[in-house]
């Protein structure tokens, strides 16, 4: 292709993966990294480093100048305060928008990585649809809506917009669902209790691919996802069959479930750290479940890896790093 492409988050599980998807297609690649980043393998594959904070409008334009598109996929994910997430994924991609805005010259389209947090959980037991409310549940998913009418902005000064909402993604490289993945190695599979939620999912390998080609797709707002829904017992036996293991299901009352994210969040707190599974994960977990309307976007995704496959794949690749 010969493009050049600025990525936020390259360093991060689905940057990651854009990063090799765009290298493999070649694109010439800048990463904006923060000054702690690891940055290893993006030098391995040719990418070009500059260094910033989304906040910082100057380095952003520097690095968005003379690109043709900007990924912006930066966001925070895990446990922080409120003021954390809006710092990192409003503030953050409002600088990111200005960035674009002064650059000169200036990138013809932005690719944005919002979440289906950003709309809700299913609505009637059916997926979501572009007509229905936005509820989003949690902070993260109110703070991404936020981001999404940020990069509006661009629309009227003439830059391109493509905004992807991505469900739960799995793959190798994932840290959130490994431990998950090793209880069932050990033996035992924990669910909240009552109706099996139905959710849409998405190998991360495939939101690279859907990222891509929306560098090329009309603008809009996608919701992309391998194209079933799936039980959580469906999840469950993909990982039990991927980890040669029969788990004993364990049915846990909602009530526990609340209590055991209140407790690793707060010794998250105490070590200094991000809990992956916090008070918000519990309250998404407990949703009726999670699935979007997924009209359209074939244009981006003409065809997903199905969930035994793509777990299987997850799994092979955690026990090669020695994770599983």
């Amino acid at each position: 292709m010969g493009a050049t492409a600025l990525v936020t988050g390259a360093t991060g599980f689905v940057g990651g993966h854009l990063i090799e998807r765009l290298a493999a297609d070649g694109w010439r690649l800048r990463a904006l990294v923060r000054p702690t980043s690891d940055t290893r393998r993006l030098e391995q594959l040719g990418v070009e480093c500059r260094v910033g904070a989304l906040q910082d409008v100057a380095a952003v334009t520097q690095a968005c100048a003379g690109a043709d598109t900007v990924f912006h996929l930066a966001a925070v994910t895990g446990l922080r305060a409120d003021t954390d997430f809006h710092r990192a994924n409003v503030e953050g991609t409002r600088g990111v928008v200005q960035g674009i805005l002064a650059a000169e010259p200036r990138p013809s389209r932005m690719v944005y990585l919002s979440s289906y947090a950003a709309c809700g959980p299913t609505v009637d037991g059916r997926p979501r649809a572009p007509e229905d409310p936005l509820a989003p549940l949690t902070a993260y998913g109110r703070t991404k809506l936020a981001g999404e009418d940020e990069v509006r902005a661009l629309e009227a000064e003439g830059v391109a917009v493509a905004t992807l909402r991505a469900p739960a993604v799995y793959g190798p490289g994932d840290h959130a669902l490994l431990p998950y993945f090793r209880l069932v190695r050990w033996g035992v599979a924990p669910a909240p209790g009552g109706a099996d939620r139905l959710l849409h999912l998405i190998f991360a390998p495939d939101l690279a691919r859907a990222l891509a080609a929306a560098a090329e797709a009309p603008p809009g707002t996608y919701a992309v996802a391998e194209p079933v829904a799936h039980r959580w017992s469906e999840v469950v036996t993909a990982i039990a069959g991927a980890v040669g293991r029969r788990p004993v299901r364990v049915s846990l009352p909602p009530a526990l479930v609340r209590v055991a994210a209140a407790v690793t969040e707060k010794v998250g707190r105490l070590a200094g750290r991000a809990a992956v599974f916090n008070r918000e994960k519990a309250e998404e977990m407990l949703a009726e479940g999670w699935m979007c309307d997924l009209r359209g976007s074939e244009v981006l995704l003409p065809a997903a890896t199905p969930l035994v496959e793509g777990v299987a794949r997850t799994a092979h690749w955690y026990r090669k790093q020695g994770w599983l």
